[in-house]
């Protein structure tokens, strides 16, 4: 009996020791970083409601964190389960878990990651900031017609649509401004349109306003990027021998449900590319880089229509007759 409750009291022992260790060493996991050399930007999304199980799961999948121990212990300890914030946040392995900690559970702080998707309107950029919280509805599309912008590529262009660049950016949300956003979005166009972009769009007669509405009207029609410099071809090939380009896109630009019925198509509009021949007055999406450099090298071929069914695939035809098996074929 006396032997067994010195075997007892061993064990008790041995567990205050191994809790006393354990103990600072979680504390100070709370000060440490995965790797603090590290320049990488992780993007975490975190839905509502997730819970901190489960974001403790997505952090260590990340290698953000060491331990998800650590992460739920501190969490329950200091009663954060409730602070703990959705949306997507902007993290790195070289922040300690405090650091991480703190920008999940305080309004306000880190960065905060957008991505803008290619082909998306101003109106729907306008949306997604919105729908984040960033903006009143309809504040980004008044900045984006009334707000001044001095970029050399812009021109006399009333209208931004075609060259705010698809990207994802980074912005503090504390501090964040339609007008501020807008101009990053301009200096990513400005970067990505080089020197030697340029002097193609020079060389082919055409101007940066011409090609941009060219390569969102691409941008809304074809999927893959090898179907994008023959399409193109066809568009300009089109254009420079006086056809309408006959791009339903431009339509549905101006289309609120994103429908067209035999009325809409016979609409007088000058987004109509069916009835009028040239290009729409802007640009109907904000195209990426592929859509752009098709615009400018386009692929001459010796098609003069194309079709694109419901899963993208791009059919080509040479007449008008063969455009129109096409259709019953593959629509």
């Amino acid at each position: 009996m006396e032997k067994r409750f010195f075997q007892a009291v061993g064990i008790l022992l041995l567990l205050i020791v191994i809790w006393s260790i354990w103990q600072p060493l979680w504390k100070t996991r709370l000060n440490e970083a995965v790797d603090p050399s590290s320049t990488d930007k992780i993007v975490l999304d975190v839905e509502k409601g997730e819970s901190a199980s489960s974001i403790a799961t997505s952090l260590k999948k990340e290698e953000l964190i060491e331990s998800k121990k650590s992460f739920l212990r501190t969490v329950e300890k200091e009663d954060l389960d409730g602070s703990l914030r959705y949306g997507r946040f902007v993290l790195s392995p070289s922040m300690t878990l405090r650091e991480i900690i703190t920008i999940l559970t305080t309004e306000g702080t880190g960065e905060l990651a957008i991505t803008v998707i290619e082909g998306w309107t101003i109106n729907e950029i306008d949306a997604k900031l919105t729908e984040m919280g960033l903006i009143e509805a309809g504040k980004f599309r008044y900045c984006s017609f009334n707000c001044t912008f001095e970029y050399a590529f812009l021109g006399n262009d009333r209208s931004l649509e075609g060259f705010l660049f698809p990207d994802t950016y980074f912005i503090d949300s504390a501090s964040f401004t339609e007008e501020t956003f807008i101009n990053q979005m301009l200096q990513n166009f400005d970067a990505k349109l080089s020197d030697e972009m340029e002097a193609a769009i020079t060389a082919s007669g055409r101007s940066i306003h011409d090609t941009v509405i060219m390569a969102s009207l691409i941008e809304r029609e074809v999927r893959t990027e090898d179907d994008i410099p023959i399409v193109s071809g066809i568009l300009w090939k089109r254009l420079d021998n006086e056809w309408t380009l006959g791009v339903d896109a431009t339509l549905l630009y101006v289309q609120e449900d994103n429908e067209l019925s035999a009325e809409d198509l016979a609409m007088e509009s000058p987004y109509n590319t069916r009835l009028n021949k040239g290009l729409p007055p802007t640009g109907i999406s904000n195209p990426g880089l592929a859509s752009l450099e098709g615009a400018i090298y386009p692929e001459d071929s010796e098609y003069w229509f194309y079709l694109t069914n419901l899963e993208g695939e791009v059919f080509y035809a040479k007449t008008n007759e063969e455009h129109e098996r096409n259709k019953e074929k593959h629509l």
